[in-house]
């Protein structure tokens, strides 16, 4: 339906004026002419005077013709495909792959009463394909491919175009397993759509062994034993067992056989733990890997039956300064903790009454004749610094100012706050720690820690991998807190927020930040002992298993400040540390001057060495500018690769730097390889959509058109255009006035007339 109206920027009526003073002017201009001309030319010449001067009112007026135009948009279906890797299985009684295209087959978009369907395949990409032919693309587009599977990613594609689009329904294709990127429920409720999710795969145990995890330091010491744990799943089996092999870099250093008991329909845990002790420094590749006693040929897939992690192995003990305002119980379940790990050189220095620090003996850790320490030396010397309580009133500002000069280094610092410290003085070392203070207070409560599962992505919050480490954490026992207000550094991560009488507040617990070339965390809170003596110790007292959350935090805390690299004007790494068969290897560089300044006039080569090359390749990396460098590496086979590489300045070694990585060795689509029903089932459901089997759709695919088609939001949206045409402003409108004109000026002169 078409509508038009026409409107003038004035008055109707003083339009029709100024049109009758034009005839008025004509006819007076021409009643009568010299010399005299027949009434016919006399009548030519008025009706072009009167119609140009008419058209010219016209456009004087800015008329404009409003053409307004309603229709109907068709409801449109988004077509979410899975093209992971996992998405190629064959399970123990269906090919997801034959599932795939039965179920695309069945389902002609036509008979939706839908707009052209929008086809988007996703893994950890998104690959948009334009095809009405639905089983086609099969065959032409998807290969199954995809190292890993970001549900979340295509639905906030689909909430960013939903309402242009008019999409009214999305269709997900998938065997529900998401091994990247966030929750896709979040981003499934965002939409407001509803999802009808079609499961692909089999929902049942299949028989198969996988390494679920493989457990370490990130950075280890050489002649110092590193505890691994390689966590074992089994399923399907009535019983077995498996031999865990665990290999440095390829060299066997450990084997341990495992019984599996009958898994009963449910899939059964068990850990290998080995001892590994470096013999070498640099970067070493632990990979365990599972050998079937009962023969490869009874699992469903051998992809996962190995996994590999890297580890920077170090030559010397880290020196750590423990610096403290006054004896507390923290103090002493630190200073216990830091003298049991081995790989920790530590030095404790408490502040007395009157600000000089106690030594050691009376501090009840060493006899009177051991020999008291410098601080300023042990300051020096210090590769990390943690303060508990510092500083407090009576701290000398000398003080303040060493361990501030010290931080400017780079030195990696741990804050741990306490109820007599002073904020005031703490405003020299605020540049260093990952908050500011707007105001201190004395007045303590006590609050409990509360960690939300995307805070266990920090190494420093990792207890077993699993997702039940946020409610290990959440179980803690309160600490104390002071009312003290602080705002965290933008670019800081909150890893732990309060409760108190567990109503969740956003004040923040944990912060850790990393920024130019330096890391700090601090603990907001103090009466970390109670998370000893009130959580693992009193497990332990009562026989109950517990894990000691207390100490392996601190552990991993210590360990994610000591992998830092001040000092380091060389800086080459790649982005990832494995990556999937085919995919591009990027390695980028940071290049710094001895002040720290970016350098963009150096050469920087990387070399690659494999069992799998038959020569070394080199790579020289671009400049980006602020003393960035990148490249890119294709064709690398699969296996595992070491890099050195160099940056010169005018022709001279500037610096080197080195690593390793792994091609085609991810294993984390197979490590959960059944269909996740459970989880499709309410993505679906949260929205108002509906799950079905790719087996139900086959067989009955009206089934599922009809539950789209008859849902109450699949709507066709009315649509407005409204279009308005400027006459005034059209060139043709000008052209006739001219020749209205140019024509009566060409009738007067062929009549003689002036």
């Amino acid at each position: 339906m078409t509508s038009y109206s026409f409107s003038l920027s004035a008055s109707w009526w003083l339009l029709a004026a100024c049109g009758v003073a034009a005839f008025a002017l004509s006819w007076y201009v021409y009643r009568r002419t010299s010399p005299p001309v027949a009434p016919v030319r006399r009548f030519a010449l008025f009706s072009l005077r009167t119609l140009g001067l008419w058209i010219l009112l016209f456009a004087l007026f800015e008329p404009i013709v409003n053409v307004i135009r309603a229709s109907e948009e068709a409801p449109r279906v988004e077509w979410l495909i899975d093209n992971s890797e996992s998405m190629s299985l064959s399970d123990a009684s269906r090919n997801r792959k034959n599932d795939l295209s039965a179920t695309l087959t069945a389902l002609n978009p036509s008979s939706f009463k839908a707009s052209s369907p929008q086809v988007l395949l996703f893994d950890d990409a998104l690959q948009f394909v334009e095809s009405n032919a639905l089983p086609s693309i099969v065959a032409d587009s998807v290969h199954f491919r995809g190292q890993l599977t970001n549900l979340a990613k295509p639905l906030q594609n689909v909430i960013e175009r939903a309402d242009r689009t008019n999409t009214r329904a999305v269709v997900l294709v998938t065997d529900g397993v998401f091994t990247a990127g966030e929750n896709p429920l979040y981003a499934a409720q965002m939409l407001g759509r509803p999802i009808f999710a079609v499961g692909v795969g089999d929902s049942t145990e299949p028989r198969d062994m996988s390494i679920r995890s493989l457990l370490t330091n990130e950075v280890g010491y050489v002649d110092s034993d590193m505890p691994i744990n390689v966590n074992i799943v089994a399923s399907g089996y009535a019983e077995s067992s498996v031999k865990v092999i665990l290999r440095d870099n390829g060299a066997i250093i450990g084997e341990q056989t495992i019984a599996l008991p009958p898994s009963n329909g449910a899939p059964q845990t068990r850990t290998a733990a080995f001892l590994y002790k470096p013999k070498e420094a640099g970067m070493r590749t632990l990979r365990a890997e599972l050998k079937n006693l009962r023969g490869a040929e009874e699992e469903l897939t051998l992809q996962n039956n190995s996994s590999a992690e890297f580890v920077n192995v170090l030559k010397n003990k880290r020196k750590t300064i423990v610096i403290a305002g006054q004896l507390s119980p923290d103090i002493s379940f630190l200073r216990s903790g830091l003298e049991a790990n081995q790989n920790v050189q530590c030095a404790v220095f408490v502040e007395g009454k009157n600000g000089e620090f106690l030594d050691d003996a009376t501090s009840g850790n060493t006899p009177q004749s051991a020999p008291k320490r410098d601080f300023k030396e042990e300051l020096a010397n210090a590769e990390a610094i943690i303060v508990v309580g510092f500083p407090v009133t009576v701290t000398p500002p000398a003080v303040i100012d060493a361990v501030r000069s010290e931080l400017s280094r780079g030195k990696p610092l741990l804050f741990i706050a306490s109820q007599d410290m002073d904020w005031v003085k703490l405003q020299p070392l605020e540049n260093y720690l990952p908050f500011s203070t707007i105001s201190g207070s004395k007045q303590e409560m006590l609050a409990l820690p509360d960690v939300r599962k995307q805070a266990l992505a920090s190494p420093v919050m990792k207890l077993s991998g699993t997702d039940e480490d946020a409610a290990s954490w959440n179980a803690l026992p309160p600490l104390f807190r002071t009312e003290t207000l602080v705002r965290v550094k933008p670019g800081a991560e909150i890893l732990a927020t309060l409760k108190l009488n567990n109503v969740p507040l956003n004040e923040p617990l944990i912060v850790q930040q990393s920024m130019n070339n330096t890391k700090s965390l601090a603990i907001l809170g103090y009466g970390l002992y109670r998370w000893k003596l009130l959580g693992f110790a009193s497990d332990v007292a009562k026989g109950r298993a517990s894990a000691d959350i207390f100490g392996t935090f601190f552990e991993n805390g210590l360990r994610w400040l000591s992998t830092n690299d001040q000092g380091k004007f060389v800086r080459i790494k790649t982005t990832r540390k494995r990556y999937g068969s085919g995919e591009k290897v990027e390695f980028t560089a940071q290049v710094y001057d001895k002040s720290y300044n970016p350098l963009d006039a150096a050469d920087v080569r990387v070399t690659l060495q494999s069992p799998s090359l038959k020569a070394q390749r080199e790579v020289v990396l671009s400049v980006l500018g602020g003393g960035r460098y990148a490249a890119t590496v294709e064709g690398l086979g699969q296996g595992e690769y070491s890099f050195t590489g160099v940056a010169s300045v005018n022709g001279q070694k500037y610096g080197e730097d080195a690593g390793r990585f792994s091609v085609g060795e991810m294993t984390i689509e197979y490590q959960n390889i059944r269909m996740n029903a459970a989880f499709l089932r309410r993505l679906a459901e949260t929205t108002g959509g509906k799950f079905f089997t790719a087996e139900e759709v086959a067989k009955n695919p009206e089934a599922l058109k009809n539950a789209i088609t008859q849902h109450r939001g699949f709507q066709a949206r009315p649509i407005t255009l409204k279009n308005d045409i400027a006459l005034w402003n059209l060139a043709w409108l000008l052209a006739a006035a001219l020749c209205c004109f140019a024509l009566e000026w060409f009738i007067r002169k062929r009549s003689g007339m002036v």
